[in-house]
């Protein structure tokens, strides 16, 4: 039985809790793009790991809290609050990510936040 998008993108989101990358990569098709909107996109499966790879780099725990979730088809609309702890310091951080499946794995994932709240400007 396949999953819905919708529990799809929440385990996901659930995946980054446990640090494992291998087990978030697995969500993740062969050509999919990455986008942090104030970032540059990571385009296919290795660009995407050493990104997610940075991330688990700089910081000890990341969570995603979904506020609110809506499901069009094979698109998933989330609000969240990802909480990164980096060193002494927890950025709680809020995010509007855009999800685009195709056969259960993401091709296009979007997230827009506010990147002066995440570097502290």
């Amino acid at each position: 039985m396949t999953s819905s998008p919708d529990a799809i993108i929440r385990s996901f989101c659930e995946a980054w809790s446990d640090g494992d990358i291998e087990k978030i990569m697995g969500f993740f098709d062969v050509s999919a793009v990455y986008h942090n909107i104030p970032m540059e996109p990571a385009e296919g499966l290795e660009n995407i790991r050493g990104f997610i790879e940075g991330f688990f780099g700089m910081a000890s725990s990341i969570h995603f809290e979904i506020l609110h979730q809506v499901v069009a088809g094979d698109v998933v609309m989330n609000e969240r609050v990802d909480t990164l702890t980096i060193g002494e310091n927890t950025i709680e951080l809020p995010v509007a990510g855009i999800f685009e499946l195709t056969d259960g794995k993401i091709t296009k994932w979007r997230d827009y936040f506010d990147m002066a709240q995440f570097t502290g400007a």
